[in-house]
């Protein structure tokens, strides 16, 4: 008998209602058959009356596992909104596993992704330095460096793997900022004014309930905790989500990015872990840290979603 390869990291798969895109991740979550996947959905909303065949079809997939696998579902049947839907979603995953890899069903990974998050999750499993592992890279394939990934102090989360005991220190309300907002936290980890200020702003957003979304706070429990992000030199995530809660139907520079494999069987690790400033400096430049950026209108989407809730 021919036994099947099988992954052991665990996995969280967070949907929607977008079934197309959902399926191309899938099956990239299907070569890995990892045995461990947990499912979250968010519920339909009841403002948009296809949400509810297309969430449902997005759901559908489960039933196309076809390996021995452990899967566990966290389906919603009330739209709780991008904040809490994914930030729930991941207290829930973190309920039940140590550590794992999470992929929203817009961010196809490139196959080499899932391995790297393995070696890295067992690597920096104990080190409060680190908080999390990305496999997208802002430095666009353009770097090329005998080492396989460096330390920074930016935290994408379109394709990324962390341990509970970093998500543990997750403050959905920001809390502490909300009671005296500590700008120091940010000052005694960044140089650039202009990014402190950047960070400043968007977490008094947050408290402000002016937006809705998750990955502000986590990136607040990152920097509040001076803790590092592992990012690989080459590219492993593609994002396609052109078109969904937070997207325009317009491509924009930071989506459909190009993979670039990395060799997994010869990982060459940093020799400390520190950032170096020249790779933090040029990942905010391409991530254009100015009025227009990604971010911004990132959070501009996200804003909108929450007026459209509070409107419905």
């Amino acid at each position: 008998m021919v036994l099947q390869h099988q992954f052991f990291t665990p996995i969280l798969f967070l949907i929607f209602n977008r079934p197309d895109t959902t399926r191309i991740v899938f099956d990239q979550i299907r070569k890995q058959k990892p045995r461990q996947l947990f499912i979250a959905a968010d519920g339909p909303r009841l403002t948009h009356n296809d949400d509810v065949i297309r969430c449902k079809q997005a759901r559908a997939l489960i039933d196309t596992i076809d390996w021995p696998c452990e899967v566990q579902t966290l389906f919603r049947d009330e739209n709780l909104g991008c904040g809490r839907a994914v930030s729930e979603a991941i207290t829930w995953f973190f309920s039940h596993v140590e550590q794992g890899i999470i992929l929203e069903d817009d961010c196809v990974p490139d196959a080499t992704f899932f391995d790297f998050c393995t070696a890295m999750l067992e690597r920096y499993r104990d080190d409060s330095r680190v908080m999390m592992i990305t496999g997208l890279s802002y430095l666009l394939n353009k770097i090329t460096s005998r080492k396989t990934y460096f330390f920074s102090r930016y935290y994408p989360v379109w394709g990324w793997a962390t341990w509970r005991r970093a998500w543990q220190l997750y403050d959905f309300e920001l809390a502490e900022w909300s009671s005296w907002r500590p700008v120091d936290i940010i000052e005694q980890f960044f140089n650039e004014r202009k990014i402190i200020d950047f960070w400043a702003r968007y977490f008094d957003r947050i408290v402000n309930h002016e937006i809705d979304t998750w990955d502000i706070q986590w990136t607040y429990a990152c920097i509040k905790h001076q803790a590092f992000c592992v990012v690989p030199f080459n590219n492993l995530i593609s994002n396609i989500g052109y078109f969904g809660l937070h997207a325009t139907g317009v491509k924009s520079f930071d989506q459909g990015l190009a993979c670039r494999p990395i060799d997994v069987a010869h990982l060459v690790h940093p020799s400390a872990i520190t950032v170096q400033d020249y790779f933090d400096r040029l990942i905010y430049k391409n991530m254009k840290v100015i009025p227009g950026n990604w971010v911004v209108r990132h959070i501009e989407r996200c804003r909108m979603a929450l007026k459209a809730r509070l409107n419905r």
